[in-house]
């Protein structure tokens, strides 16, 4: 359709009504705030400063804290919501609310304390495991942990390395010292433990003995009574926490009662910070704040209507030349080019100043996808599916523009496979061949007998390959021949004829006259002076393309130029027409693999091949949307859009209610 017309919004307000003001903005939804021009370092603003920012802190703050305990929720009770359940519906008034939104913040700290318990015990039952785990080397010894002897015999808790041998230890010991003797525990991975009770006197030879066996002591401090008495213990104090553990999660499975009004509160909390970011964006004094902003032009009166309720001034004008390239860009689509939105964005916004390249677009995207995908059956499931999603789901945004897109593309696709008869491939014949009823199926059957289809395709991508190519090639033609109209219409508009003119028109007039001179004589029945136009527009076309260029670089710059324009132009369309022989390839590809699916399962008989040709169709079918939505998109963004397209231009972002996890319902004023 086009680009939307904006108009700059300067404001000023009393401070007292600013919350209200900007609380009335953002359910208008219709005005994007941007900072003012003013350096509030020169004295003459002196007084004026940025907002408080402690605002914004909080709303982040309380955003996090509402996310982590949905998180929290979705870990602990996770929600059974289906997939295509309708988000649930609130006034604006009842998403403001000041009480549920309390109620929110509360739930969310119960979630949080209530994982939180869960977390301390989870830690204290991990720590009394460790020490179990520390304990049960020395279960098989009926020896009290706090031991340590006596004044002259002393008993160490000592250990080794697990591939120590033990007896080389006991005999370097005895050699070393006597009397002393080891008391061998248990082991784990890592090391071996045991008891060493010696005389005092005897006890530096004894570690002089052990040390080239990596001996070390073991602290076990703290502990009274023997290993086993000391794990028993443990065990109890571990499933009594486990107990308290399966308490803690069955608290936050009930707290997922909570969930709605979680999200609602998360939903309420963006509503907070997407105000508070904008309310940055504001110059305020004392008493008063000024606004700066953008809006569509259509949207003047509500925004009249809704200033009116303050005492503030305000004005809106059309913006200046030198503003274009700061102006937000809305784009104003209907339902069959609104979907496509997504792909420009994805791209680049158009300039202000520029044309809106939806509309162009959108006809060529639909048939140039339908044309790779070519098949009824892919095409219904497409349709249908998509279709199923719109009504059940509600999308939004750019899944429910992407969603409608793929709709239409799916129609697309029927259309071309009632011309090439494709229904998942050939699996009509195959299926009537296997059941052996293709001799007495109504409809279309080739010089065999064999049936092809209910009616005579027009063409198959197999069998009529000169044709898919020169189709192909033929819709390439069309659309950079649109692309240069397009352009040829901007340039006029912004007074650039002598471009347009020797530019565009120039190379209309070569490539249209190159066609007719070279291909008129061999069009059966053409007249004769069909090759003549053509030799004379192709003439036309290079006095046009070097009077360009003597007149933008005179002298010999223009000559050079000249030779340049030719090999770049030729060069440059020709690689683009040849571009869209990826339709071809695409339509091809799709055609083979559902065929080749199709003939391989119908070698083992009737059952494999259903099977084999549902499977085999399913990721056909996942290829070539993946594969028509990339060619397709690289066929608009750089052979078409190349033509024309001025880019730079950054989305229309207004202060409006964006919601995450509840619909807004707008109430009737």
């Amino acid at each position: 359709m086009a680009i939307v017309k904006m108009k700059r919004l300067r404001l000023l307000g009393l401070r007292p009504d600013r919350e209200r003001l900007l609380r009335a903005l953002q359910s208008l939804g219709c005005v994007e705030l941007r900072e003012p021009a003013i350096d509030l370092s020169d004295p003459q603003w002196a007084g004026m400063a940025k907002p408080d920012p402690s605002g914004l802190e909080q709303a982040r703050e309380q955003s996090l804290l509402l996310n982590a305990a949905l998180d929290a929720l979705r870990r602990y009770a996770p929600a059974k919501d289906s997939l295509f359940a309708p988000r649930p519906e609130v006034t604006e008034d009842q998403l403001f609310d000041e009480a549920a939104y309390a109620q929110g913040l509360d739930a969310a700290r119960q979630v949080l304390e209530a994982e939180q318990a869960l977390a301390a015990k989870g830690a204290e039952r991990a720590k009394l495991l460790t020490q179990k785990a520390s304990l049960e080397p020395w279960a098989c010894l009926d020896v009290s942990l706090e031991t340590e002897g006596s004044a002259a015999v002393p008993v160490h808790f000592c250990s080794v390395p697990g591939k120590t041998d033990f007896a080389a230890l006991e005999a370097a010991v005895a050699q070393a010292a006597e009397p002393a003797q080891l008391i061998r525990a248990g082991h784990d991975r890592e090391l071996q433990y045991f008891l060493l009770i010696c005389h005092r006197s005897v006890l530096s030879q004894c570690n002089e003995a052990m040390r080239p066996f990596g001996a070390s002591r073991v602290a076990l401090r703290g502990w009274k009574g023997t290993a086993a008495e000391n794990t028993a213990l443990l065990d109890n104090r571990i499933a009594a926490l486990e107990r308290e553990e399966a308490q803690c999660r069955a608290n936050l499975a009930a707290l997922g009662e909570k969930r709605g009004i979680l999200r609602q509160s998360v939903d309420r909390a963006a509503q907070e910070i997407s105000r508070e970011e904008n309310k940055a964006r504001l110059i305020d004094t004392d008493a008063a704040f000024v606004m700066d902003g953008w809006l569509p032009a259509g949207n003047a009166e509500e925004l009249e209507k809704v200033l009116g309720g303050f005492q503030c001034a305000w004005e809106t004008a059309d913006p200046a030349p030198e503003e274009y390239p700061q102006v937000p860009i809305k784009l104003k689509n209907n339902p069959v080019t609104g979907p496509f939105n997504v792909i420009t964005e994805m791209y680049s916004m158009p300039a202000y100043d520029s044309v809106d390249p939806n509309p162009l677009m959108a006809p060529f995207f639909i048939i140039f996808f339908g044309f790779m995908m070519n098949d009824i059956g892919y095409g219904l499931l497409m349709v249908l599916g998509t279709a199923f999603f719109l009504m059940k789901a509600k999308p939004k945004g750019g899944m429910r523009d992407m969603m409608s897109m793929f709709f239409m593309c799916g129609i697309a696709s029927v259309f071309w496979g009632c011309l090439t008869g494709g229904f998942f491939g050939d699996f009509l014949p195959k299926l009537f061949d296997l059941t052996g009823s293709a001799a007495s199926v109504p409809g279309y059957h080739d010089a065999s007998g064999a049936f092809v289809w209910f009616w005579k395709p027009v063409f198959t991508p197999i069998n009529d390959i000169i044709l898919v190519m020169v189709g192909a090639m033929a819709m390439g033609v069309v659309q950079v021949f649109t692309g240069m109209a397009v352009s040829v219409e901007e340039k006029f508009r912004h007074g650039n004829a002598l471009d347009a003119v020797t530019q565009e028109i120039a190379w209309y007039c070569v490539l249209i006259g190159a066609a007719l001179a070279i291909g008129g004589p061999m069009i059966p029945g053409a007249p004769a002076a069909l090759g003549a136009v053509g030799m004379g527009l192709l003439i036309l076309g290079f006095v046009l393309l070097l009077a360009g260029n003597l007149i933008r670089a005179k002298g010999l710059g223009g000559i050079i130029g000249f030779g340049g324009d030719i090999y770049n132009g030729v060069s440059g369309y020709f690689s683009d027409i040849l571009s869209y022989l990826r339709l071809m390839a695409l339509m091809m590809a799709g055609s083979i693999i559902a065929s080749v699916f199709n003939t391989l399962g119908s070698v083992f008989g009737l059952v494999p091949f259903i099977i084999v040709a549902v499977i085999g169709n399913v990721l056909n079918l996942v290829l070539n949307l993946l594969g028509c939505y990339v060619h397709t998109m690289r066929l608009q963004c750089l052979e078409f859009f190349g033509r024309f397209y001025q880019d730079g231009g950054k989305a229309f972002r207004p202060l409006a209610v964006e919601t995450t996890y509840v619909d807004i319902l707008k109430e009737e004023m």
